[in-house]
């Protein structure tokens, strides 16, 4: 009798040396959900809290050899997907998705860093869409990169379920707009999105519409909330949630991480 192999739950993004987003960030989400975490690495990435300065990109067959190594000896309980730099390294991960067993993806679209620097070429963002958005068991765009998919401009939470519908007419099973850059954030381009003293996130899924409301906590910016939302998601599903659990719990983990962030930014700094 063959020995079952031991689960994990696969993340597919760029290497932030900082540790706030990217893989690192996805591990110890993964982590906090008692899941063991296996990852793949896209693109190096040079950047910190405060900026991004570059990447080296990872060749397709490199990323493809990352995978298929980790699934030689772990049955995959879930995964998702982060930075996609290249047409072909989004190419390869859609083909890996066909032609194994692993399960749908959480794909979070990681089209522009926050500090306004491309890190998905165009042409990557077609074949994301074509490609690699109809194989997701979720897609969470924030409100630049839905904007970017749909070619709409959102500025309400109406213009966020149109957005969502729009996105999942391209294919996606279900789409989760995430709401952050209507608090009065720039968006991509410079533009002022209108103020909302709420946090609103919209899920599409399937039709299903459901909005998720948390009070905005002023001041606290957390560097790489993206990345873990969409791990949070990907490991609540991979523990037997449904949809709609999975997102609330994920919202729960990040603002309660935000919330830790705010505490510790009052605290009075002590000298040594």
């Amino acid at each position: 009798m063959p020995l079952r192999k031991p689960t994990m739950a696969l993340t597919i993004a760029g290497f932030d040396p900082s540790g706030g987003a990217g893989v690192l960030a996805d591990v110890r989400t993964f982590a906090a959900f008692g899941l063991q975490a296996g990852a793949a690495i896209t693109s190096v990435t040079f950047q910190n809290s405060t900026g991004f300065l570059g990447a080296v990109h990872q060749p397709a067959e490199v990323v493809r050899a990352q995978v298929e190594s980790l699934l030689e000896d772990h049955a995959i309980a879930c995964a998702k997907t982060g930075m996609l730099p290249t047409r072909s390294v989004v190419l390869e991960v859609a083909r890996l998705f066909r032609e194994t067993d692993l399960p749908r993806p959480v794909v979070d679209p990681v089209i522009m860093s926050s500090s306004g620097h491309r890190l998905m070429e165009e042409d990557a963002v077609r074949e994301l869409v074509n490609e690699l958005m109809p194989l997701a068991s979720l897609v969470t765009p924030n409100i630049p990169e839905a904007e970017t998919l749909t070619g709409m401009t959102i500025t309400s939470e109406a213009d966020m379920r149109r957005a969502a519908a729009a996105i999942r007419e391209m294919g996606a099973r279900a789409v989760l707009v995430k709401g952050g850059h209507l608090g009065g954030e720039k968006a991509e381009g410079g533009r002022q999105t209108a103020e909302s003293p709420d946090a609103v996130d919209v899920l599409d899924n399937e039709g299903r519409v459901t909005v998720f409301r948390e009070q905005r906590i002023s001041g606290a910016a957390l560097h790489g909330s993206g990345c873990i939302l969409s791990a949070a998601i990907a490991a609540g599903l991979g523990k037997g949630m449904t949809l709609e659990e999975s997102v609330g719990a994920a919202k729960s983990f990040v603002l309660a991480a935000i919330r830790n962030l705010g505490q510790q930014a009052s605290q009075p700094h002590q000298e040594p």
